[in-house]
C-alpha cells in the first residue's frame, strides 16, 4: 500500500515538471498561430469574389477564383476561431491555439488530399482520349 501512495504522489509531482518540459520542447505552444503557417503562398490575404465575368468561360480564371475564395473562407475562419481564442484567459489560450493550429493542419490535409485525387481523375480522362 505505501508503495502504491509513494508512486501516486511521485506521479502527481512529476506532472508539472513534465508539463515545464513539454514548454521547453515547443516553447511557441503559448504562442496564437499565423495564417501564413497554414495557408498557401500567395493566398494570405485572399478576398472572396462572387462575382462572375465575362473571363469566366475560361477554366483556368474559374479555377483561380475558387482557389482564392476557398482560402479566403479559410483565413475568414482561422481569423474568429484565433479571436475566440484570445478572448480566454491565459490557462486556456495555449490550449485553445493547439485545437486551432491541430484543425487548420487537418484542413490542409484534406485539402491536399482533394487535390491529388482531383490530379489524378483529371489525369486519366486526359489519357483516356
Amino acid at each position: 500500500m505505501k508503495k502504491v501512495l509513494f508512486i501516486f504522489l511521485l506521479g502527481i509531482c512529476a506532472i508539472p515538471a513534465f508539463s515545464e518540459e513539454l514548454k521547453l520542447i515547443n516553447p511557441q505552444a503559448d504562442l496564437p498561430p499565423k495564417w501564413t503557417d497554414f495557408c498557401e503562398t500567395g493566398y494570405e490575404n485572399a478576398v472572396y469574389k462572387n462575382r462572375d465575368d465575362v473571363f469566366n468561360m475560361f477554366s483556368y480564371v474559374k479555377s483561380e477564383r475558387t482557389k482564392t475564395n476557398y482560402w479566403a473562407e479559410r483565413r475568414v475562419s482561422f481569423e474568429k476561431y484565433l479571436k475566440s481564442c484570445n478572448a480566454l484567459d491565459d490557462s486556456a489560450k495555449a490550449a485553445c491555439y493547439a485545437e486551432l493550429r491541430k484543425s487548420e493542419n487537418e484542413k490542409n490535409d484534406l485539402y491536399k488530399l482533394k487535390r491529388d485525387q482531383m490530379l489524378y481523375e483529371n489525369n486519366i480522362q486526359l489519357n483516356r482520349h
